[in-house]
C-alpha cells in the first residue's frame, strides 16, 4: 500500500501507526487461536514467533519508505541481515539449549536489532517515522482495506484445498510426498516476485502519469518474469532430481513426474500474483478481491476431479485452472481500469 501511494494518501506516519494497531491485532488472534487449537502447551514458542513476524512486518513498512526514495540497496542489506543473523543464532541457541522457544525467541531479538540499528536509522533520513495513529480513522483505513485483506486470504487457500483434497483421498503420506517436491519449486514464485516486487511504485507512478508508458513498463516486465520462469524452469528440470535427492533422500525420486505439472502450477501462481499487486498499484481493490474469489471457486470445484483424475498431480492442475481464472478475471478488471486512465 504504502509503496504504491504516489497521491499522498497518508504520511509515512500514519502507515506506520496503521502497523502498530493492525499488529496489535494480529498478536490477540495469533495468541487467542493457539489457545482454542493447542492450549497451554505450545503457546510460548507460538507468541515468540508472533513478535518475531511483527519485527518483520515493522521493518517491511520502514522498506516501503525506503522503497519510495530509490534505496533498494538499504532493502537489500537489512534481508542479508535479518537473515544471518536470524539464522546463526536460532542454530546457535537450539544447538546451546535444546529449547525451540530460546532459539524462537532469539531470532524475534535479532530481527528487533536489525531494525534499530540498521533500519530506522537509514530510514528516517527520509521521512518522519514517528507513528501517527488516530484510532477512528485508522480503523476506517482498516475497514476500507478489508476487501485487499479477503483477497490475500483467499489466494492462499487456492492450494490448501486441493491439498486437503490430496490428503483425504490418497493419505497423510501422499501430501507429504507433493509436499516435498513443490518445496524447491517456490523458487519460481519468489524469483517472479523479486522482478516485479520493486516496479510496484514505478508502475502506480507510470500509469497515472502516462498510461502508455505504463503499459510499456508492464510489456516489459512481463517478458522478464517469463524469461527468468523459464530459466528457473529449466534449472529444475535438469537439476532438480539431484537436489530432490540431497534434500530428502531417494525416497522421493519415483515421483519426480510431479516436477513438471507443479512448475507450471508455480509460474499461473506468480502471475497472479502480480496481477493482484497491479490492481493493488491501481486501488482496484474489489477488482483483486473478486479474482482471488473466482480462483477459490474454481479449485472448490475442480479439485475433487483433478485429484482423483490425475493424481498427486492433480493439486498442480487444480491450481493451473483456479489461478489462470484467477489472472483472466484480474485481466479484464486491469483492461477496465486501463481504459479509465488518462492519456
Amino acid at each position: 500500500m504504502h509503496v504504491t501511494d504516489i497521491r499522498g494518501e497518508r504520511a509515512s506516519g500514519e502507515y506506520i501507526g496503521l502497523r502498530i494497531l493492525s499488529s496489535t491485532i494480529a498478536f490477540v488472534l495469533g495468541v487467542v487461536y493457539s489457545l482454542l487449537t493447542n492450549g497451554l502447551a505450545s503457546l510460548g514458542v507460538v507468541t515468540l514467533y508472533l513478535i518475531y513476524s511483527i519485527a518483520t512486518a515493522f521493518i517491511e513498512g520502514f522498506h516501503a519508505i525506503d522503497q519510495r526514495h530509490r534505496r533498494m540497496d538499504y532493502i537489500g542489506l537489512s534481508y542479508i541481515l535479518q537473515g544471518l543473523s536470524t539464522l546463526a543464532v536460532f542454530c546457535l541457541g537450539l544447538w546451546l539449549t535444546n529449547s525451540l522457544e530460546v532459539a524462537v525467541g532469539a531470532m524475534a531479538l535479532a530481527a528487533v536489532a536489525v531494525g534499530i540499528f540498521y533500519d530506522v536509522p537509514r530510514t528516517r533520513r527520509f521521512d518522519s517515522i514517528t507513528p501517527i495513529l488516530d484510532l477512528p480513522t485508522a480503523v476506517r483505513t482498516l475497514l476500507a482495506l478489508l476487501p485487499l485483506v479477503l483477497a490475500q486470504v483467499a489466494s492462499s487457500a487456492v492450494l490448501a484445498i486441493p491439498r486437503q483434497q490430496l490428503a483425504r483421498e490418497m493419505g497423510e503420506a501422499a501430501l507429504g510426498i507433493y509436499s516435498s517436491i513443490a518445496a524447491p519449486v517456490v523458487i519460481v514464485q519468489m524469483g517472479a516476485a523479486y522482478v516485479y516486487g520493486p516496479l510496484m511504485g514505478e508502475f502506480a507512478e507510470s500509469f497515472y502519469r502516462e498510461r502508455r508508458a505504463g503499459l510499456r513498463l508492464l510489456g516489459k516486465t512481463t517478458l522478464a518474469v517469463l524469461a527468468l520462469a523459464a530459466v528457473l524452469a529449466v534449472a529444475l528440470l535438469i537439476f532438480g532430481r539431484p537436489l530432490l535427492w540431497l534434500m530428502f533422500g531417494e525416497k522421493v525420486l519415483p515421483y519426480i513426474s510431479l516436477l513438471q505439472p507443479t512448475i507450471i502450477c508455480t509460474v499461473f501462481t506468480a502471475f497472479a500474483w502480480f496481477f493482484n499487486d497491479l490492481l493493488l498499484a491501481l486501488r482496484d481493490f474489489r477488482g483483486a478481491l473478486i479474482g482471488n474469489i473466482a480462483a477459490v471457486v474454481t479449485t472448490a470445484v475442480c479439485s475433487t476431479y483433478t485429484v482423483r483424475a490425475f493424481g498427486m498431480n492433480g493439486v498442480s492442475w487444480a491450481g493451473v485452472a483456479s489461478y489462470g481464472v484467477a489472472l483472466a478475471v484480474m485481466a479484464l478488471f486491469f483492461a477496465r481500469d486501463y481504459r479509465r486512465l488518462g492519456r
